[in-house]
């Protein structure tokens, strides 16, 4: 539907910047009322399309409610996995995770999600990977300069 909404607009935009005088093929002038009138036309012809071509009709019809199934589930779909529950069914509770209690390799520990900056009593010493605490660091390595731009 805003798909619709968007595409009238930028119709209408591009309409506005069109010149109200417009040349036809063969040098006679077209007004923006005679663009008008056939525009009308055309839809009147479209809205007769169906009883021209019945089996044209009928299979656009099916491949409209098909589309239109398709955009059904992929709304919901898409509904239910940003987690809102559909209405009228309760949310569904999360799996249980085996050793919920215990720390496991994808847990956090009340360390980790202290925060690195700050000092203080919320301060921690962030170490190198690979590194004990309470070893001798080992001692960095002056970053090497750039190379001297001639004078």
């Amino acid at each position: 539907m805003f798909f619709l909404l968007r595409l009238a607009f930028w119709i209408g935009l591009v309409l506005l910047l069109l010149p109200l005088g417009l040349k036809g093929t063969d040098g006679k002038e077209v007004s923006v009322f005679d663009a008008f009138g056939a525009a009308q036309a055309l839809v009147a012809d479209l809205k007769g399309f169906c009883e021209r071509q019945p089996q044209a009709c009928a299979v656009g019809g099916q491949m409209a409610s098909h589309l239109m199934e398709k955009a059904q589930v992929g709304a919901k779909w898409l509904h239910d996995s940003i987690g809102s529950a559909p209405s009228g069914e309760a949310p569904h509770p999360p799996a249980a995770v085996p050793g919920a209690g215990q720390t496991g390799a994808l847990d956090l520990s009340p360390q980790d999600l202290l925060p690195v900056w700050g000092g203080g009593e919320n301060g921690r010493t962030v170490l190198p990977q690979g590194a004990q605490p309470g070893a001798p660091a080992a001692p960095a390595a002056p970053a090497p300069l750039p190379p001297r731009r001639p004078a």
